[in-house]
């Protein structure tokens, strides 16, 4: 059977959804099963291993099993068919690992993060919390780009952002639940466009992984991690195995109902 890795590569970070990792200082490292339910369409599930600078996910499409190795430092996406011992790269590509460490209060909000600048324009309150208000300058294709972000202050998450294009968003904590046997802190997640339309999503951020271990999303979606267990993760997962081969990565455009 002949392996579509375009789409698949394209489509691989489905279960890398966790918040976009700021600066820090420690991993905690661990393992999971990922789990994300969209309407009309089965259960996708993966089994999840985040070690120090990189993930591994394992799971099934369209019949065969997959590994993906993300790996930050590299920037690099690495995906293995094992029934076929062959593998492809994808350079270049923005991957994020979980935010699962300590934050830090005394860098910038950008820092790390390629061709964007960011500078402090003060403090303010968002919906009774203490936020740091941040503008964000980026460039694309020639363009100047530029957003604001508040940030808040205790939890280092962005509780009001103001995109380019007018659109913005807002996070407001609701309170604390169990998920799946962990403590978690419930944020509602309010988006306004810019014709005015209004959608709503909810967020379970873990206390202790400070990663948003539940996620629902407008039209029933719903990604979660369950079986979470913490610990060292070997550092062969994150190898690609000897006997596996390199392949090129087709350049034309793969169409159809796949794609």
């Amino acid at each position: 059977m002949k392996t579509c890795w375009r789409p698949l590569l394209l489509g691989a970070g489905v279960f890398l959804w966790f918040i976009t990792a700021q600066a820090a200082s420690q991993v905690i490292q661990f393992s999971a099963t990922a789990v994300q339910q969209t309407p009309d369409r089965p259960v996708m599930k993966a089994k999840i291993y985040v070690g120090a600078d990189a993930v591994r996910s394992e799971y099934e499409m369209n019949g065969q099993k997959f590994v993906e190795i993300v790996r930050e430092k590299e920037k690099t996406r690495i995906m293995l068919n094992p029934a076929r011992k062959e593998y492809v790269v994808q350079t270049g590509a923005s991957v994020d690992l979980p935010e699962t460490r300590a934050k830090k209060t005394d860098v910038t909000p950008c820092e790390g993060v390629t061709n964007v600048t960011c500078v402090k324009l003060g403090e303010e309150n968002v919906n009774g919390r203490a936020a740091e208000k941040w503008e964000f300058i980026s460039k694309n294709q020639g363009r100047e780009l530029r957003s604001l972000v508040w940030l808040d202050k205790q939890k280092r998450l962005p509780v009001r952002q103001l995109y380019p294009d007018g659109s913005m968003s807002e996070m407001n904590l609701l309170g604390k639940e169990k998920v799946n046997g962990r403590m978690t802190e419930k944020w509602e997640v309010a988006t306004i466009q810019t014709n005015g339309q209004r959608s709503r999503s909810l967020q379970w951020h873990d206390v202790q992984l400070k990663i948003a271990i539940r996620e629902e999303l407008p039209g029933g979606y719903l990604r979660e991690l369950k079986d979470i267990n913490f610990g060292k993760q070997p550092g062969k997962l994150f190898e690609v195995p000897s006997d596996y081969k390199q392949i090129d990565m087709p350049a034309e455009p793969v169409s159809g109902p796949g794609r």
